[in-house]
Parts: structure tokens; sequence; C-alpha cells
């Protein structure tokens, strides 16, 4: 693991993105906080979610392990009816 200032990082950019290819970068902030820079692909993907993302996924999946689905034409239906200014452009 290598670390490294912002200022650092900052200037030599491409350097850092190359050694971040096969070791962890740390990016170290004087007043603040400090970042890791990994490659996207190796990144866990669960990661880039937020906490009530993954609740609103795992809630979907189950409305729909369950059947509680609704066509897309009965919800633009729905839609239609509750708003209906957003039709009429």
């Amino acid at each position: 693991m290598k670390t490294v200032s912002v200022t650092e990082f900052r200037g030599n950019i491409k350097k850092y993105l190359e050694i971040a290819e096969s070791e962890k970068l740390v990016i170290h902030r004087s007043k603040g906080r400090s970042f890791v820079i990994v490659p996207l692909d190796e990144e866990d993907d669960s990661s880039l979610l937020s906490k009530e993302q993954k609740t609103a996924i795992d809630e979907a999946l189950e409305d729909i392990a369950k059947g509680r689905v609704q066509s897309h034409q009965d919800v633009m239906d729905e839609t239609r009816k509750r708003f209906p200014h957003l039709f009429n452009r």
C-alpha cells in the first residue's frame, strides 16, 4: 500500500493510477479524510450503493418474488390520474 498527499497525486495522476493497478493507493489530505484508490472492476459493487438504495432493491426483489407487481401500463394510467399536468405539454 502506498500513501501520497493530494498535492503529489494531483501532480502525478498518471503515475499513481498506474501504481493503483497493482496495489492500494491512499490519498491523504492534511486537513481531512483519506481516500483509497482501487480499480473499479476490483471494487466491491455493493459499496457503490447507499444503504437506502440496497434496502429499496431488496424490497423490490421481495415484491417481485411475492407477485406484488403492476404492469407498466397500469403504472402509467395511475400516474396520468394523479399528475395530469405532467402529460399536458
